[in-house]
């Protein structure tokens, strides 16, 4: 690459000079491929420093100056070189023309610099961090051996330490590994973690560890210190393991968002890792929905400080403007989106401190949020209010439908604002003036749907408890009528503002007309019921009449649903709970339906419509409370050990005793899952549940932490688990609610088995709530977030372990793999699935389903395709060997895909393998045997080619980079070429070779292969078998040695001399053969031989090109060859002979295997007669020696073509159809030669071959010591 001249005084200090001219010299830098200790040195600095400067360059030197310029460099030597060609070829000749050195170098500079600018577009800048990104990449990508499709995310400077010493290197964030690597005086230390195999993540700051960051794992813990920015590095790190933790789950794993391109740019000038501007953007949009409710779709488009004038006291409040696609949202708590990340923990300390001050002293009265849809915008305009003064300026007006006007001033960038606002406004009305069209073509189509006969029930309160306003108690219609109030003055609907009365009204109590009007607002289902008109019709009439698993669940729990509620007791409100819950696990099947489900839904349906309760269900399973109601629970344990770890920062003597009596996950699951509905009476519940459809899940954790304060006297002199669990359950079932409208309701407890003797005093849930609020109100939801984001790992990886244990329980009878080798193969296979799914290396079946499906056996949870399995069988197979071991292993595969969908589950792999690996003699031949009864058309379909990179799909994936072309080359170059592209510290040098030595050295190669072909020819020619066929010309199998699918052909010969010695050995082979066939019978194995079908020419001869193949690397590798050859030529003669005995007799395949012993006499018999027609045969043949000579010589280098199929032969060496042996004939024969006996009743230990494929990017590039170049 040419670059602006620029001066450079000392040429010669760190760079090793490698071509020169008069006019140039070519360098390379020190510690790049050579050097010794200087070399080292500077190695070992540019690795810890992470130098960007090229490993080459060209200088413009002159022989009477001292000052160089730099002119050209290059990240490897192909570049460098080239360059260097052009100078020569272009420069030389004019410089030569020169008398004056400075006329030369000026002729230099300007040539060079015509190039660089030819090189890059006029007015184009050159982004440095761009460039630094690619380098960075490409570093990564050769340094841990990945392919192009694992992106990096961002790369930081630390230390390692290991044996307490601390290896100064880079720590490589990638989207699914944790990397790091040091380069330090030649030695290379290497790391690479998978985020999934992560169970802890911790930040430390004390004395020996300043400002660290522990990473454990089940194999080992790694501390990472001296961090520049470590509280960005940790938060990253939590990011990318958390979703890693979701992938396990299968909630989905990483998907890159191409929108953040345009969101961004104005607030991003300089270039960044796009992965990383892209996780920084999520992080910010799963605040800003979650501060404001919004959808989960929702993203974050932009944020900037502003004013809003409030009309309810006439004020200007300062805050912050939220902009997305379709929501303006305001708040004047400038830190609701926290813009530091992971604050350190004095500093958590100090802003509790804080807002615990600012709570008592209510200081918080001027806070106010707002959120306004851009569905109810009708104008924006600007506007300038000079009355105002400067709060007045670069104002901006909003006006709703409702006629209700926001003014936000003191806008930085107003028109850049109100440009975007129109912008999402006119998408707004382009989908509403589309979506009434939809609806009517979808009513038009399904007017005779069964679903237009169901009446949905608006709230079942109003149709079984009906209150006129006469019999209202007086504290209900104070309550209605300061809602009144306040909707009059702050404003009603989803446009209103939120401030500190609104919480404080909600702290009192709802009104039973308003509640389900509220929880729809704060909830923020109100929202997706608007941008979804009609969805809930259109599950219910797609799940009726439809069966799934949930349905049998749902119907058991309809009836224990409230069922001390009339409304439950009646089919109006059984029905409507039915298609509430069968519509949502139509919509979420991954969710599908979990118990608990059924008693939060009953109680929605009270107060809200069915179609409300349906987007309320939503909220809560979606946004409310993720995860907490799918198969495993995992959201519900996950904050069972946050709720643990609240109890022991607030009442750390009462975690103690709780966790002595194992008490914190019996009662926090009940207590969260259900929202305390199913452990108190349901009319004091739902005023907790008014405020957490307003506060979020802080309020569970709040009111349960109040529960034991208020408790824990009793519960600390508790000495056994039943007396603290009836402590709680008394507690809970005395709590009232003074003032309910609803009719007193005998609460059936599933906590209490009995009432405790002692009546308890009655407390009132208005006053739990209050004292909650008081004592624990400095916990926030971004507080829960974080601690959620801290126990996921170790939740999710618990659940990893259990499902492990499983698996390998249910595969242990299907193996012959034990204890640590069956463990070993398991993380294997798992690794190699979810590596699948990292870069979509292979199409996953469309009905994997959920994986903790429990209809579903465990070992199905992870399944592979044939390139993966194909990965792994030559990696651990010891069949493995030749060039037939990629065909081997499409027949085992296709001998396992039963079911036909081209995947593999861990059972099946780990049958095959331990047969392969720890099978009995029997048992390997067998499976040999029945791997190639395969016909040949299943074989034909399955393809055999690599899988197309996504890079290449025409399909494009989700996990294509945004602007990729801007980060990597734009030729579709592979990976390997991207790797190597770059040259790292500790790369060996590589010598070039001159054309002489390179027309040399190709000499004495083909001098040298000539030679070893000789001498395999003489000793193939040495270890042939001659014994014929019968008749005038039989078959034979030459040995060849391993030249594998070469070395095996079935050929015509003529009958030479030595037929005598011939007939001698194959009399011998048959009596061993006959003696171990007895053996068999006597033996119990006779299952393994039942209803073996019988083997056909063809496929004998494919099975033994296989064979040939498997010895090609055997240490007995001639003995192997001689005794396949032998029982191969004894398996053809005894097919001939028995073809006529077979076919006479009509004996079937089933009792092929219980020949008697007047059968074997008779092939006996023709095995005599067939001796004396070989005897005749060759007396008749001798006559002509040089003509079957020839023939022979030509028949025995006839070869089949390379990659055409066993069965296409020459019309002379054509299968016999009629000729077969069975599966008992092959093991009795095989069983005659000792060196097959040894070869397949060894065992292979495959723990070695499995820590070696794991680990396989972990190879150390090549020496790490360098000696100086010879010169």
């Amino acid at each position: 690459m040419w670059v602006k001249p620029e001066e450079v005084l000392l040429a010669n200090a760190l760079w090793v000079t490698e071509r020169a001219n008069p006019f140039f010299i070519l360098q390379r830098r020190k510690g790049y491929g050579g050097g010794g200790l200087t070399g080292l040195l500077v190695g070992t600095l540019d690795t810890v420093l992470d130098s960007k400067t090229p490993p080459y360059r060209i200088l413009h030197q002159t022989p009477g100056s001292e000052i160089s310029y730099s002119v050209a460099v290059a990240n490897n030597k192909v570049e460098i070189h080239k360059d260097w060609e052009w100078i020569e070829q272009n420069l030389m000749e004019t410089l030569g023309a020169f008398e004056n050195e400075e006329d030369a170098t000026e002729f230099v500079k300007c040539k060079i610099e015509s190039m660089y600018t030819h090189e890059h577009k006029p007015g184009e800048v050159v982004d440095e961090e761009a460039q630094n990104y690619k380098t960075s990449t490409r570093k990564f990508m050769k340094l841990f051996n990945m392919p192009r499709e694992e992106k990096l995310v961002n790369q930081y400077s630390c230390s390692l330490w290991k044996n307490n010493i601390p290896r100064q290197g880079w720590m490589y964030l990638s989207v699914n590994h944790l990397c790091f690597y040091s380069f330090l005086m030649g030695k290379e230390a290497k790391v690479i973690i998978r985020w999934t195999d992560i169970t802890k993540l911790e930040k430390g700051n004390n004395m020996l560890f300043p400002e660290s960051i522990k990473v454990s794992t089940r194999e080992g813990e790694y501390v990472f210190s001296m961090l520049l920015r470590s509280s960005e590095t940790f938060r990253l790190m939590e990011q990318l393991a958390n979703m890693a933790m979701k992938q396990l789950m299968q909630e989905g794993g990483f998907e890159e968002d191409k929108t953040i391109v345009d969101r961004t740019k104005k607030r991003t000038p300089k270039r960044m890792s796009s992965i990383k501007r892209d996780l920084d953007a999520r992080a910010r949009s799963d605040a800003f929905r979650s501060a404001f409710c919004l959808p989960l779709d929702e993203k974050l488009d932009g944020d900037t400080d502003c004013v809003l004038w409030t009309p309810y006291n006439k004020q200007h409040t300062w805050g912050r403007l939220y902009l997305s696609s379709s929501y303006i949202c305001f708040a004047s708590r400038v830190d609701i989106i926290d813009q530091s990340g992971v604050a350190s923990q004095r500093h958590v300390r100090k802003r509790k401190l804080r807002r615990e001050h600012a709570i008592i002293e209510g200081q918080v009265r001027d806070l106010v949020t707002v959120v306004i849809p851009l569905r109810e915008v009708v104008l924006v305009e600007k506007v300038d209010n000079a009355a105002s003064g400067e709060l007045g300026t670069d104002a901006l007006v909003v006006t709703t439908k409702g006629k209700n006007n926001f003014i936000f001033s003191q806008l930085p960038v107003r028109e850049f604002i109100l440009q975007k606002l129109s912008d999402f406004l006119s998408r707004v009305e382009e989908s509403s003036d589309k979506s009434p069209s939809r609806q009517n073509s979808t009513c038009d189509s399904t007017s005779n749907s069964p679903a237009d006969d169901i009446q949905f029930q608006p709230a079942l309160v109003s149709l079984f408890h009906r209150r006129h306003s006469d019999e209202l108690s007086a504290r209900e219609t104070v309550k209605e009528h300061l809602w009144n109030v306040h909707f009059s003055e702050y404003g009603r609907g989803v446009c209103m503002y939120r401030t500190h009365k609104t919480q404080d009204l909600i702290l009192q109590g709802l009104p039973e007309k308003f509640r389900g009007e509220i929880w729809m607002l704060f909830s923020g289902a109100i929202n997706e019921m608007a941008t979804n008109k009609g969805y809930y019709r259109n599950m219910v009439e797609q799940s009726l009449g439809k069966y799934t698993l949930a349905n049998d669940e749902i119907e058991r729990d309809l009836h224990r649903s409230l069922p001390e509620h009339p409304a439950f007791q009646s089919d109006l409100g059984i029905s409507a709970l039915r298609r509430v819950l069968t519509a949502y696990a139509w919509r979420n099947p991954t969710i599908g339906y979990c118990q608990a489900m059924n008693i939060v839904t009953s109680v929605l349906l009270l107060y809200v419509s069915e179609e409300e309760a349906f987007w309320l269900l939503t909220s809560i399973c979606e946004r409310l409370l993720p995860d907490y109601y799918n198969t495993k629970v995992v959201g519900a344990l996950i904050d069972q050990h946050v709720f643990e770890d609240l109890i022991n920062e607030n009442l750390p003597a009462l975690h103690q005793k709780l966790e002595v009596l194992g008490l914190l996950s019996m009662i926090s699951l009940s207590w969260f899952l259900t929202i305390f509905l199913s452990v108190m009476p349901f009319n004091c519940a739902v005023c907790i549940m008014d405020c957490f459809f307003y506060d979020g899940a802080r309020v569970i954790f709040q009111v349960a932490l109040t529960i034991l304060d208020n408790k824990q006297e009793e519960l600390l002199e508790a000495r056994e688990e039943g007396e603290a669990m009836t402590i709680l359950s008394s507690y809970l079932e005395n709590i009232t609610n003074k003032d309910s409208t609803m009719p007193h309701i005998a609460h059936t407890s599933s906590m209490c088995g009995s009432l405790s003797e002692k009546k308890e005093p009655s407390v009132d849930v208005a006053n739990l709530i209050d004292d909650s609020y008081r004592k624990y109100g400095h916990i926030t939801n971004q507080d829960i977030d974080k601690l959620r984001l801290k126990y996921r790992l170790h939740v999710v990886q618990h659940i990893e372990d259990s499902t492990k244990k499983n698996v390998l329980r249910s595969v242990q009878t299907h193996t012959l793999f034990k204890d640590k080798e069956l463990e070993d193969l398991f993380i294997l296979f798992k690794e190699e699935y979810l590596t699948s799914c990292y870069w979509r290396t292979s199409q996953q079946p469309a009905d994997m389903g959920d994986k903790f499906d429990p209809s579903r056996p465990y070992y199905e949870m992870y399944k592979v395709d044939f390139e993966q399995f194909k990965t792994m069988y030559l990696s651990l197979s010891p069949w493995a060997s030749g060039q037939r071991a990629g065909h081997l292993a499409l027949r085992t595969f296709k001998f396992l895909d039963d079911n036909k969908d081209n995947m593999i589950n861990f059972r099946e792999f780990v049958y095959v393998l331990g047969v392969i690996c720890k099978g009995d003699i029997t048992q390997k031949l067998k499976l040999l045997y029945l791997l190639h009864q395969l016909p040949p058309d299943e074989l034909e379909s399955m393809p055999t080619s690599p899988p197309v990179s996504p890079a290449s799909s025409k399909t494009e994936s989700p996990e294509n980079a945004v602007e990729a072309t801007d980060f990597f080359d734009s030729d579709a170059s592979s990976v390997d070429a991207l790797q190597d592209e770059i040259i790292l510290p500790g790369d060996p040098i590589v010598e070039e070779i001159d054309e002489e030595k390179k027309e040399k050295l190709e000499a004495d190669t083909s001098a040298e292969e000539k030679t070893q072909s000789e001498a395999a020819s003489l000793e193939t020619d040495s270890s042939k078998t001659d014994t014929q066929g019968a008749g005038n010309g039989g078959s034979q199998i030459i040995g060849s040695g391993p030249s594998g699918d070469e070395g095996l052909d079935i050929i015509q010969k003529s009958i030479e001399g030595g037929t005598v010695k011939k007939e001698a050995e194959l009399q011998e082979n048959l009596k061993k053969m006959y003696a171990k066939k007895k053996e068999l019978n006597r033996s119990d194995s006779k299952a393994e031989f039942k209803d073996v079908p019988r083997m056909s020419q063809a496929q004998f001869i494919d099975m033994w090109r296989t064979l040939y193949d498997l010895f090609s690397d055997n240490d007995q590798e001639q003995q192997l060859y001689h005794s396949i050859a032998s029982v191969g030529t004894l398996l053809l003669e005894m097919g001939e002979v028995g073809k006529r005995f077979y076919l006479q007799k009509s004996v079937s395949e089933s009792s092929a295997g219980e020949t008697s012993s007047t059968g074997l006499d008779s092939l006996t018999d023709e095995v005599e007669k067939l001796k004396l027609d070989q005897s005749k045969g060759s007396s008749d043949l001798s006559k002509e020696p040089q003509k079957d000579e020839t023939c022979s010589t030509q028949t025995e280098t006839t070869k089949p073509e390379e990659g055409s199929s066993p069965y296409s032969r020459n019309s002379y060496s054509k299968p016999d159809s009629d000729w077969s042996i069975s599966f008992e004939q092959m093991v009795a024969s095989l069983l005659t030669e000792q060196p097959l006996v040894t070869y397949f009743e060894k065992q292979v230990d495959v723990s070695e071959a499995v820590s070696k494929m794991r680990n396989r990017r972990l190879i150390t590039r090549q020496s790490s010591h360098f000696p100086e170049k010879k010169k």
